[in-house]
């Protein structure tokens, strides 16, 4: 119920269309219980003594007919318009709590876990105020009104009437909440884990299939896909007798109150009024009763997106971050560090110095801590012990997002939005003139495919950059790096699977832009020799330790790590 409460205060800036909302809503169902009171009263007035003693009813009946539909249209624009703002509050709430922890922490959700609760969980909620607080205002003031009109017109009835409404509002929805709260758990977790199995299988089929594992996945997801419908039964059945319950309470409170009127003294036509009052009231059981049938699956959703906004983040900003230092020379001293969950330290006692122009390859075979380093560099990650600087201000004292500001990324992965040329670029600078799109194109010796894809730089390049090829989509993420322009550019693997020639591109392009100035500093993390070109001194890593380091020429033929890593390895292949 906290997780509720929690979601609930979201709602705060947008109380008075919630509240106006509720009381259209109360406005409709008490124009609903007079349209059927006046109307039955009208019947057995008209029918005990003619039309003519009546008449004057009918005044009451068309006003209330004509009230109904105007507030319920009105309800309707109220409280979507505020569903639809908290929604997005709700939307932007969720974005501000998962970007501080990419990607360290959300490295421990499944993308499918995260997609479900960043989506499916928040469309659960969207129905918390139109399904909860909107229907038991309305309640409330439905059932005040057909107390006072019973009080005054069939004492006698409004003692049973109101219990039978208590247990149909109250009582029904409770129990259906009870019946159905394992249900609506199930639902939000079979949900999202087929959502993660159907996130597996469609990114990874072409390997699923080459080692014959697509049958295992697509199992798991069968498994949880059914598991979801079998819980959808379940409540579809809890709907259907509940249905079935409310559908009979109607009746009996009309039959119930008529009877006890008349026994209380009231005359035919006050007995059809109070009868037909009681019919109306339960108008509103309908909607808390569907409320309890979804309590199970929106608490669920409400848990788990909680649980997103406890998760603390692997950096936090400082509460009073100081300002950045002019230069963006980088140094990490006696830096520690081990991932979150793992026992075996990624990086020991690093030491090293990225200074104003520097141009530094680290090296290493894989897990040696090496993309470990441009994640401590990026505040990806805190060190466990050490400290890491940029021109001498500790990157504790700094907001993680100015240091971002100074360095550009470059990883194996050249992640690509699923969007145009252009959009992927002004990433890095959304002020960025066309003309700096195009010069940073050229310079990554990205320009020619560019211009002959069929819109240009307002080509969609698909999910992950689909439909450009791997040395295209590398060019642009190089491209991208080059638009930002900042003064430390980290390069974590770059060349990662692509073919000697596009690998010299890459090479050629980024010794052009660093010969551009001089003030320029470049890590390239890397086990391939031709990127070891752009350097002039190698780190070589041996377990998250420092084995060598020092220009390529002298460490080559020096029988140490970087000949272990690079045999053969000459100065003229540079």
């Amino acid at each position: 119920m906290n997780d509720l409460r929690f979601f609930l205060a979201l709602a705060h800036p947008d109380r008075w269309w919630l509240r106006l909302g509720a009381a259209l809503a109360a406005l409709t169902l008490l124009a609903g219980i007079g349209l059927m009171s006046i109307s039955g009263w009208f019947v057995a007035a008209a029918a005990l003594s003619g039309f003519g003693a009546a008449i004057a009813a009918t005044r009451g009946v068309r006003g209330f007919a004509l009230l109904r539909p105007l507030s319920r249209y009105g309800e309707r624009l109220a409280t979507h318009e505020a569903t639809f703002r908290i929604l997005a509050r709700l939307r932007v709430w969720v974005f501000r709590t998962v970007a501080p922890l990419a990607p360290g922490r959300l490295a421990e959700l499944r993308g499918g876990d995260l997609l479900a609760r960043v989506t499916g969980d928040v469309d659960a909620l969207d129905g918390l105020y139109l399904r909860l607080v909107t229907p038991a205002i309305a309640a409330a003031c439905g059932v005040i009104a057909v107390s006072v009109l019973l009080a005054f017109t069939a004492p006698l009835a409004l003692p049973g009437v109101l219990a039978l409404f208590l247990a149909c509002a109250i009582g029904l929805p409770l129990l259906a909440a009870r019946a159905g709260r394992e249900a609506g758990t199930r639902i939000a977790e079979a949900g999202a884990r087929a959502r993660a199995e159907a996130g597996d299988l469609a990114a990874g089929l072409p390997e699923l299939k080459a080692y014959g594992a697509d049958a295992r996945v697509r199992a798991r997801l069968e498994a949880a896909c059914a598991q979801w419908s079998e819980s959808r039964r379940h409540l579809s059945r809890l709907a259907l007798a509940n249905a079935a319950v409310l559908g009979l309470a109607g009746p009996l409170a009309l039959v119930t109150a008529i009877a006890l009127a008349a026994a209380g003294g009231a005359g035919p036509a006050l007995s059809a009024l109070a009868g037909f009052a009681a019919f109306a009231l339960f108008e509103a059981a309908g909607p808390l009763v569907q409320a309890g049938e979804a309590a199970g699956r929106t608490t669920a959703a409400a848990r788990r997106l909680r649980a997103l906004g406890e998760m603390e983040p692997a950096v936090c900003a400082p509460q009073d971050p100081s300002s950045l230092p002019a230069g963006s020379g980088l140094s990490l001293r006696g830096v520690h560090f081990t991932y979150p969950g793992r026992s075996a330290p990624a990086l020991a006692g690093i030491d090293l110095d990225l200074d104003r122009g520097a141009r530094i390859a680290v090296v290493g075979a894989s897990g040696s801590g090496k993309s470990s380093i441009v994640r401590l560099l990026m505040r990806f990650y805190a060190p466990d012990a050490g400290a890491i600087a940029m021109d001498g201000a500790d990157y504790e004292r700094l907001d993680p997002a100015a240091i971002r500001t100074r360095l550009a990324l470059v990883d194996q992965r050249a992640e690509l939005l699923s969007a145009s040329v252009r959009d992927n670029l002004l990433l890095a600078r959304p002020q960025a003139g066309e003309a700096a799109l195009w010069a940073a194109l050229e310079r990554a010796r990205a320009d020619r495919f560019v211009r002959a894809l069929p819109d240009g730089l307002d080509t969609w390049i698909g999910e992950q950059g689909a439909l450009v090829s791997g040395g295209q989509a590398r060019r642009i993420a190089l491209a991208r790096a080059f638009v930002k322009d900042a003064p430390v550019l980290l390069l974590d693997e770059p060349t990662e699977g692509l073919d000697a020639a596009t690998e010299a591109e890459f090479v050629a392009a980024l010794e052009d832009w660093l010969g551009e100035r001089a003030d320029r500093s470049v890590l390239i993390v890397t086990h391939r020799p031709a990127l070891l070109a752009p350097a002039r001194e190698i780190v070589v890593l041996e377990e998250g330790r420092i084995a060598e380091r020092g220009p390529a020429g002298r460490l080559a033929g020096s029988g140490g790590a970087f000949d272990r890593l690079f045999p053969g390895f000459a100065p003229s292949t540079r």
